[in-house]
């Protein structure tokens, strides 16, 4: 892509947590923007929109698209269903996803992309932090809005930028992975698991676009990668590239984690890299095995990248992470709410494994919001079981996102049933009313709440607290 001839860009969907990024990016590199949404933007996309002065319009029409030199469509629009879309095909514009144009954003600077199924955003935002607390800042790209930068991107005057590498398919005329766009020089790979059912056919097909992504790294290139992954491990098994290896088991690592403990609000562990003398005393206010993991693949990379890790690892304890990972939202009458982004059987089982050891005497609240009929219906017999840690249990509808309920058989009724089989205290309450009324009756002092959502259901975090 010439991006020399381009002046004017217009973002279909912009109010996509990466979309808005790019957006925004593409202002500061000196583009005009304008972009559209649907009938409503809302954190944390609508805040990088206005405090970067991006005028954008809620609802979809074809009269949006006025002269643009080149049209950023998102992956859930189509001609078929968006005028806007049907526009630009219509009077030829240029169009492209948004992973295409922010490669070309970045294509002469280092790119390290931190892909996986479960954990890129904190671990993206980790390595952001870590990075600049050693006094080595970098550009960044993320998934969610990171709380301790107050937006999700940063563009500085670096020679690296930290890109989330997300595996779902660019746009509609573009069904390859994110990922594959991106070229990254460093590819750090947290896990590998089936997602996603609406593109993707089984698990290997998923390792199939995981091997593609490898095959994008320069010979001379690096892969950070979690030993304790199975699938991770297969996928590498006989790569011909550089792989710096992390994990919590076994020996076969070059960074272990050791000696975890959780106390009160804290947790500790030890970052030992097992091919020198290398220990790290590391104290998080993160919680749970899945987040010591995340560090321990930002330690390895600013150990690669020969970064002050002493500097680095003391000022980890600082780290509050992007909006929505376990984020605390506030304690009123003593109950604990916890707004979460987890929405797959293994993200729901990780983030109450890191509520039970940080809370391990409270009643712990799961209140599920399930996301799409694909993933819903193939992870059903995962939720029966993902809950077993909660101690009461709140499931409600399916959220459609880009689906139609007609093309599906399943129910949030079957999921309680399901989780019912191994679980006394499961309940189906459909609406937001409704689990507010049930919660605020019956919660007690010292529970825990959790708000399991993607979309903006988990405005009821803010909303308990106003009520309890």
């Amino acid at each position: 892509m010439n991006l020399n001839n381009i002046n004017k860009i217009h973002f279909i969907g912009i109010g996509g947590v990466a979309m808005s990024a790019v957006a925004a990016i593409a202002k500061q590199r000196g583009y005009v923007i304008s972009g559209s949404d649907g009938n409503s933007i809302y954190p944390p996309a609508s805040v990088v929109l206005e405090k970067n002065e991006i005028l954008f319009t809620a609802g979809y029409r074809k009269e949006n698209i006025e002269d643009p030199d080149l049209v950023i469509i998102s992956a859930g629009e189509t001609p078929e269903t968006n005028p806007e879309v049907a526009e630009v095909i219509e009077r030829k514009i240029p169009y492209t996803s948004f992973p295409d144009l922010l490669y070309n954003l970045f294509y002469d600077v280092e790119r390290v992309v931190v892909s996986g199924t479960h954990g890129k955003t904190t671990t993206s935002s980790l390595i952001a932090f870590a990075l600049k607390a050693a006094s080595n800042p970098s550009s960044f790209i993320i998934g969610g809005y990171v709380q301790d930068f107050k937006t999700n991107f940063e563009l500085i005057d670096s020679q690296m930028v930290i890109i989330e590498g997300d595996e779902y398919y660019s746009s509609f005329s573009d069904k390859k992975p994110k990922f594959l766009h991106y070229h990254p020089q460093i590819l750090l790979i947290t896990n590998i698991d089936m997602d996603h059912f609406d593109y993707y056919r089984n698990i290997d097909d998923v390792m199939d676009k995981f091997r593609k992504l490898v095959k994008t790294v320069p010979p001379d290139g690096v892969i950070i990668a979690c030993h304790d992954d199975k699938n991770v491990k297969r996928l590498l098994k006989d790569v011909d590239r550089k792989v710096i290896w992390y994990g919590l088991k076994g020996k076969n690592v070059n960074w272990k984690g050791e000696k975890i403990q959780q106390e009160n609000d804290k947790m500790s562990f030890v970052a030992n890299k097992l091919t020198t003398s290398k220990k790290y005393k590391i104290t998080l206010s993160l919680s749970g095995e899945h987040n010591v993991l995340n560090t321990l693949a930002s330690v390895a990379l600013l150990d690669h990248l020969d970064c002050d890790l002493q500097k680095a690892t003391e000022k980890l304890v600082e780290f509050n992470g992007p909006t929505r990972r376990f984020e605390i939202k506030g304690v009123a009458n003593g109950v604990t709410i916890i707004d979460d982004y987890a929405h797959h059987p293994t993200a729901v089982m990780a983030t109450l494994q890191a509520a039970r050891s940080k809370y391990p005497e409270s009643k712990i609240w799961a209140v599920f919001e399930p996301h799409t009929f694909s993933r819903t219906q193939a992870t059903k017999a995962e939720l029966a079981e993902a809950f077993e840690i909660a101690n009461k249990v709140i499931i409600t509808d399916i959220y459609p996102a880009r689906e139609k309920a007609s093309d599906f058989r399943i129910t949030s009724q079957e999921i309680v049933d399901e989780i019912a089989k191994n679980h006394q205290n499961v309940a189906y309450i459909p609406r937001k009313k409704g689990v507010m009324d049930h919660i605020v009756a019956n919660a007690k002092n010292g529970d825990v709440v959790i708000i399991m959502a993607v979309g903006d259901f988990n405005k009821i975090a803010l909303e308990l607290i106003d009520k309890l």
